[in-house]
């Protein structure tokens, strides 16, 4: 160990013998280490560890030094009585309040939303789930840098050769460090490589990630990250959202389909426009003034995120005029452009997934790209290849564009609308 000052170091004499106590104080519980001395200072018992006085904290001895190592960073502490190593759980992690996701509110339903621990982020889905078939099984996955990570799902639903494959590939994983944990654990599990789609779905909402694990699915809850993975997903799955299902089923169905045709417009409103005035025509001027608008667009939503909300008030006054009057003004952009290239992004922020709004904006772009670069034959051969290309997706076997491919038509139907529940 190192000269860390938030690593403690108590010598204590023990019926003529001196124990070694090891712990670090900003991971630590201040009221079990006072506990755990008390006991041995008391000198009650018949041997040491009858002293401990730790009866609702788990004991376990051992001698391997990575162990004992792991678990002092861990937050526990590590007794040291001569060949004799105890290890004791001490920990007290520094944790964020419960409290309702930013990305993910709703008017009505649960206010509650995971944090950075664990042990809370499963707590809240065993208060959802309560039953015996609920299984969290843990793993701990890095070389130098361990995470520990549980994969939760119920035994009596969960698809078995999935859930096999997917704690074989955690298994496998031998990277060093996962400090970016379920980003990083997406791409080593999934082998994702340059592919733009999200093929997990997020969520910081324990009902959501309960019902997913109702449904028989898997979720994946990392410490240290507020976001759970959940998978197989579709890309359907991806675009659902909460309040849909806090409505009556026929508002329920109108907020789904006005998203749905927002994420539509965010993808194809711009490109069909512009093929549609520079039909057969190549106007470079009036493509590029569209990326420019568009990548200034990105700029501020990017902006926006990184500034503090004490100012983004006034920088996006800043930017609605030098995006708005001024730039129609000195004639940089057109209204036409600018009243398009909002309304897509307007189905942008619409969209309820972040990871695919950003996917579908890079879409768009590579779209406009196509069209001005090959007009008519550019769109039709970029949109071949695009859901060629999803078709061919299968995360854990399952379609990417289920139930779209292969076509299921009352699954179909019951995405689209959203039906009454029912008691039997």
């Amino acid at each position: 160990m190192n000269d860390s000052y938030d690593l403690k170091q108590r010598v204590l004499n023990f019926r003529g013998r001196l124990i070694y106590l090891y712990f670090l104080a900003s991971l630590s519980n201040d009221t079990l280490i006072s506990r755990l001395v008390e006991g041995i200072e008391n000198n009650q018992g018949k041997d040491l560890e009858n002293c401990l006085n730790m009866g609702d904290v788990e004991i376990v001895k051992t001698n391997d030094i990575q162990n004992i190592q792991y678990a002092l960073m861990c937050g526990n502490c590590a007794l040291f009585d001569g060949e004799t190593t105890y290890v004791m759980d001490t920990k007290n992690y520094p944790n964020r309040s419960i409290e309702e996701p930013e990305t993910e509110k709703s008017v009505r339903g649960a206010k509650d939303g995971f944090n950075e621990s664990i042990l809370n982020n499963t707590g809240l889905l065993r208060r959802r789930l309560k039953s015996v078939e609920l299984c969290f099984h843990k793993e701990t996955i890095g070389t130098k840098n361990p995470m520990d990570i549980a994969v939760a799902y119920l035994e009596d639903k969960v698809d078995r050769q999935v859930l096999n494959q997917v704690l074989s590939r955690i298994q496998e994983i031998r990277a060093q460090e996962l400090i970016m944990s379920d980003r990083a654990i997406e791409e080593l599990l999934l082998d994702q490589g340059y592919n733009p789609f999200p093929l997990v779905r997020y969520s910081e909402r324990p009902d959501i990630v309960a019902t997913h694990i109702q449904h028989g699915y898997i979720a994946i809850l990392c410490d240290t990250s507020s976001s759970v993975l959940m998978l197989p997903t579709t890309i359907f799955e991806i675009l659902e959202h909460v309040e849909e299902h806090r409505q009556t089923p026929l508002i329920g169905t109108f907020i789904r389909l006005i998203r749905l045709s927002a994420v539509l417009l965010s993808i194809y409103l711009v490109p069909i426009w512009a093929l549609a005035v520079s039909f057969m025509k190549w106007d470079w001027t009036f493509f590029v003034q569209i990326l420019l608008v568009e990548l200034s667009i990105e700029l501020l939503r990017i902006a926006t995120i990184h500034t503090p909300e004490s100012i983004s008030n006034a920088m996006g006054l800043i930017a609605a005029l030098l995006l708005g009057q001024f730039a129609i003004d000195l004639g940089f952009f057109s209204e036409e452009i600018l009243l398009f290239c909002a309304v897509g992004s307007i189905g942008g922020f619409a969209t309820p997934n972040y990871e695919l709004s950003l996917t579908n904006k890079y879409i768009k772009v590579m779209m406009i790209l196509s069209v001005m670069f090959l007009n008519i034959f550019g769109f039709v051969i970029f949109n071949i290849c695009l859901w060629i290309y999803l078709a061919r997706l299968k995360p854990f076997g399952m379609s990417y564009l289920y139930p779209l491919i292969p076509f299921d038509f009352k699954a179909f139907i019951q995405f689209l609308i959203r039906k009454p529940k029912k008691g039997k």
